[in-house]
């Protein structure tokens, strides 16, 4: 994949494409929504969507026609990987017989012809996943995962669901339909003490809390 650093020259909604710096060249790209003139953006173009010529092409469609020479021709399994310089470093993916064809090796004067639509943002999403867990019996939600933790934190069913939002009668219904989907008792009363008993997590909801949390620690890349 080819990703470069580019900055923003114009982007007028009246004209086609954009334009921006990269390197030391220009490229045409489509616009996209939050894209503004003087911006700094991370673009990508797939090697696949490069296309070399050994002469110039003349009129195409392509808003990109640009000139340079070869830097490097690397083997692949699919064909070769071509590196060309034409202002910055630009990969294509081509086939052998076109390496062959074009005569491609370091140095050789080529033509890069890539499609404003092939530019596009980088854009980088780090979502925060939650996890379910899948007793025996059913499906143990998101916010049920989440409200057993309030019971552990409060032990009191009433403060747990005064804490998480929700009325009494609808933590009393999901203390039973975690205990339902689990096969086994989760959430259970306890009886006694200064305060006449309250509401807890069975010492298996306290061990699938953490196994809940260990994993989600990992996957959301705050552990090994």
């Amino acid at each position: 994949m080819n990703v470069h650093d580019a900055h923003v020259l114009s982007c007028d909604p009246r004209d086609s494409h954009a334009l921006l710096r990269v390197g030391r060249s220009r490229l045409a790209a489509r616009r996209w929504p939050g894209m503004a003139r003087g911006a700094k953006v991370r673009i990508r173009i797939r090697p696949e969507d490069v296309v070399l010529c050994a002469d110039p092409p003349g009129r195409v469609s392509a808003r990109n026609v640009l000139p340079g020479h070869v830097r490097s021709v690397k083997a692949s399994p699919e064909g070769a990987t071509v590196t060309v310089d034409v202002g910055f470093a630009l990969a294509a993916a081509v086939t052998k017989g076109a390496v062959a064809e074009l005569r491609l090796k370091r140095g050789t004067p080529v033509f890069a012809m890539v499609k404003a639509t092939a530019v596009a943002p980088v854009t980088d999403v780090r979502p925060r996943l939650q996890l379910s867990v899948l007793g025996p019996g059913g499906v143990i939600g998101i916010r049920q995962i989440e409200f057993l933790r309030q019971i552990e934190a409060h032990r009191s069913m009433l403060s747990a669901a005064r804490a998480y939002g929700i009325t009494y009668r609808t933590a009393w219904m999901w203390g039973r339909e975690v205990n339902r989907a689990w096969g086994r008792p989760l959430v259970a009363r306890s009886h006694g003490g200064r305060g006449g008993g309250g509401t807890v997590l069975t010492p298996e909801a306290t061990a699938l809390l953490r196994r809940v949390a260990g994993a989600e620690q990992r996957i959301n890349g705050g552990g090994a």
